[in-house]
């Protein structure tokens, strides 16, 4: 039998690196774990605002028609088209 020559000091470091290096691992599995929920609601977040942005286009959109804007001028400023006889024609 072959007889080695163990002695307790390298089996200390040896164990002390072994808890280190495990230590690092679990620091690095938990970073990972949290940095990932967080793209994670991020990503969420970036939906959400791609629905929202959507929502305010199809508003935008439906406010700005012409008929829209017309029926405003009328009921909210009192305007209206201008007859023959309010027309005034500049010449340069």
């Amino acid at each position: 039998m072959i007889k080695s020559h163990f002695t307790p000091l390298i089996f200390v470091v040896g164990v002390l690196m072994l808890v280190v290096v495990s230590i690092a691992v679990v620091a690095q599995v938990y970073d990972f774990r949290k940095n990932f929920s967080r793209l994670q609601a991020l990503k969420q977040e970036e939906v959400d605002y791609e629905v929202r942005w959507g929502q305010l286009l199809l508003e935008q959109s439906a406010l700005t028609q012409p008929s829209r804007l017309e029926q405003a001028a009328i009921k909210d400023l009192n305007m209206h088209a201008p007859s023959q006889d309010e027309l005034v024609i500049v010449k340069p």
